[in-house]
């Protein structure tokens, strides 16, 4: 009896511990599941400059014509214009994903939607922290979470040190030119740039307009010390400034008179992403010039 009852509680022991092994086995060989192979076609420069820092331009199947950094973007078929996108050509690219900013039309993103493709948009251009929020939000739409909190990281705290030494440099009244003629184009008090001209202690003699743009007469009668250019589209800088300073009531602003016009890569400064901490920085260059260095 005690022999069987031994040959019980082996055979039981057994079976308990085969069982235990086999309910184990499909955790021991269980892989982690493939990151989601998406497709891609970007809407906005800083959300096509955004994958690549993120280290997944390979998910990118189109863009736009304004998608040019970095230069292996200029390998993808583009769909056509920031503003007006060829819709067909899009669809024909077959993306899983489109990612749009500000500027893309409710028109083509119901389109998109209807066509049975993914969007996400991005409409962060208000604070430059929107940077932030919109590199959190690709990288973790695209599972590159870690990545994105380290780019973040590093632009914080460059721009940390950007702001704290801006802090012991004198303020200069700025304008922020983005376009001039028949209509003025500035960095108002309601955009982003105009918050990075005050983060590099510049006083922006448009803070108190809205919506880009500004009149021939308040910035003659605000006259400011320094005017920051971007380029013209399709003009070089040398074009721009000789057409600047040779147009009234441009040519009579004290800053033309005396020389203090300088450039910023309008690219760098107006697109929300990865470089926008570096472009704070030269920012900053051209608003402090040579007490910066």
């Amino acid at each position: 009896m005690i022999k069987r009852s031994r040959s019980f509680v082996l055979v039981l022991l057994v079976s308990m511990a085969m069982a235990t092994a086999l309910h184990a086995q499909p955790l021991l060989e269980k892989k982690p599941q493939e990151t989601e192979r998406l497709s891609i076609v970007s809407l906005a420069p800083n959300a096509t400059e955004t994958l690549f820092a993120l280290g997944v331009g390979d998910l990118l199947v189109g863009r736009t014509d304004y998608c040019t950094y970095p230069e292996e973007a200029l390998e993808l078929p583009s769909i056509g214009t920031l503003y007006n996108p060829s819709l067909e050509k899009l669809v024909s690219l077959q993306p899983d994903l489109a990612i749009s900013t500000a500027f893309v039309s409710d028109e083509l993103l119901q389109a998109l939607e209807n066509a049975g493709i993914e969007v996400m948009a991005l409409d962060l251009q208000e604070t430059f922290a929107g940077t932030y929020t919109l590199i959190r939000e690709i990288a973790q739409r695209v599972d590159r979470v870690k990545e994105g909190e380290l780019i973040i990281l590093t632009m914080q705290n460059q721009v940390k040190d950007i702001v704290g030494k801006a802090r012991t440099m004198d303020k200069k009244r700025v304008y922020f030119m983005i376009d001039f003629g028949s209509f003025d184009g500035t960095a108002t008090g309601d955009t982003y740039i105009s918050e990075m001209l005050g983060m590099v202690g510049a006083i922006n003699i448009a803070s108190d307009a809205t919506r880009w743009t500004y009149s021939k007469e308040l910035l003659v009668a605000n006259d400011p010390d320094l005017i920051v250019l971007t380029k013209r589209w399709g003009q070089s800088e040398e074009e721009t400034l000789q057409e600047f300073v040779t147009t009234k009531p441009y040519s009579d602003l004290r800053a033309t008179k005396e020389g203090n016009l300088v450039f910023v890569d309008s690219d760098m400064v107006s697109r929300q992403g990865p470089r926008s901490a570096e472009a704070l920085e030269l920012l900053a260059q051209a608003v402090h010039g040579e007490q910066w260095l």
